[in-house]
């Protein structure tokens, strides 16, 4: 039974080693012995069997021992003694094969936004993130987690979440723009897919040209504003994919995102506030004048003052607040012509300005949007008084109510709060 036993194990190592040397014999130089022993001595099974059973006792026994690879070697007198084993020969062979441009990449395709963590673990450390469609490096593959580095992030991935080798080079293919560097000192172009065909250019090392498909060792490219082929050695093959970024670099760029988001937010609310009330009194008619033409920073200015005058103030209040600037921007007794020239004129609007610019307050709620200024209807009010709609006449100053002489005024209204007069 042992003798059985070691028979059928010998021919099956037989039979593996024998596959690997016809893989191997156009490679070694003693292939043709190989063929010329075997043929000039040809010999059965069984006397095989018996040498490789008598280099089994020898090891048994003591001796020095025998690889099964010398075994075979001897009895086929094959001038060949191989130092690998059979798996090790097998791997060896598999790595000489090229796998494409993404035989150590990795490409996240399955999830939205894939971590990087600093272990093999999701409790460790998130120190990067890939985007769906970037690329890595592959630094160590293991069974479960990949480390990879991107970006000058480098970390642990998971492989379920990543795509390898074909599988990579096929998405990176379809959704990436296929570019080649040249990495050569001189790189000559081709007119077709031969060093025998006419030459139509020359490439520098590290010019970049768009690359499309590969034929009999060459690359088809764009060059000169057509097409030539050059050497698939000479150039490096890349399809512009993204890199990882940091944690740090995402949350800068997620604030950035999220303040443009607002912003933007706010500006339509503010154009849509401001088309709004321009519609509500584009119909106000009026026998005091006609409307005023206003530009968008005239109007926030006008909005801005009758929030700090009367921004709690009823819609009546605040109307006659903003018709108060425009009465004076048109009155002869006054020598300032424009908005802006009246609220910042001295003495006239207590705390707005100081030497004709803004006080610091008053800056304040001229940095408010248009749709803040209107939360209490003053920007509604300011447009309602540019388009003509006037409540108090040619009245040109008001006062709190507390405060008025009204002795002195040849002319005035009282409108809640405040009374608006003219002397």
């Amino acid at each position: 039974m042992r003798f059985k036993s070691r028979k059928a194990s010998v021919i099956i190592v037989l039979a593996m080693l024998m596959v690997v040397q016809i893989v191997f014999s156009g490679i070694n130089s003693s292939g043709d012995s190989v063929k010329a022993a075997a043929a000039s001595e040809p010999q059965s099974s069984d006397t095989v069997i018996a040498a490789a059973e008598d280099a089994v006792d020898l090891q048994e026994e003591g001796t020095v021992p025998i690889t099964e690879e010398e075994v075979v070697s001897a009895n086929l007198n094959v001038v060949y003694r191989s130092t690998l084993t059979s798996t090790e020969v097998v791997d060896e062979f598999e790595s000489s094969i090229d796998k494409g441009d993404y035989s150590n990449k990795i490409v996240s395709y399955t999830s939205a936004r894939l971590c990087m963590y600093t272990e093999p673990e999701y409790t460790s450390e998130v120190v990067g993130v890939m985007y769906s469609g970037s690329e890595a490096e592959i630094v160590e593959q293991g069974d479960e987690w990949t480390k990879v580095t991107s970006g000058g992030i480098t970390g642990y991935v998971r492989n379920a979440d990543v795509l390898f080798g074909n599988e990579a080079q096929k998405i990176a293919e379809t959704i990436g723009d296929k570019e080649a560097t040249v990495t050569s000192d001189s790189l000559t172009v081709y007119s077709d897919a031969s060093t025998a065909s006419s030459q139509v250019s020359t490439l520098s090392k590290g010019a970049v040209i768009s690359a499309y498909e590969e034929c009999d060792g060459f690359i088809l490219i764009s060059c000169d504003g057509g097409y030539g082929y050059v050497p698939a050695d000479g150039v490096s093959i890349s399809y512009g994919l993204d890199s990882a970024i940091s944690i740090e670099v995402e949350k800068q760029r997620q604030a950035e995102e999220a303040a443009a988001a607002a912003k933007k937010a706010a500006e339509e609310a503010a154009a849509k506030a401001a088309a709004a009330a321009k519609e509500k009194y584009a119909s106000v008619t009026t026998t005091s004048r006609s409307a005023y033409s206003a530009t968008e920073e005239d109007i926030h200015l006008l909005a801005a003052i009758v929030y700090w005058e009367a921004g709690w103030e009823p819609a009546e209040g605040q109307l006659a607040v903003a018709n108060v600037v425009i009465n004076r921007v048109i009155s002869s007794r006054f020598s300032q012509k424009s908005i802006k020239d009246v609220i910042y004129a001295p003495g006239q609007f207590t705390g707005v300005a100081e030497n004709g610019t803004p006080t610091a307050r008053f800056q304040a709620v001229l940095n408010m949007s248009n749709e803040q200024l209107n939360q209490r209807g003053c920007y509604d009010a300011a447009v309602a008084a540019l388009s003509g709609q006037n409540n108090i006449g040619d009245l040109l100053f008001f006062i709190s109510v507390r405060k008025a002489n009204y002795t002195k005024y040849t002319s005035y209204t009282i409108i809640n709060n405040h009374c608006f007069y003219i002397y």
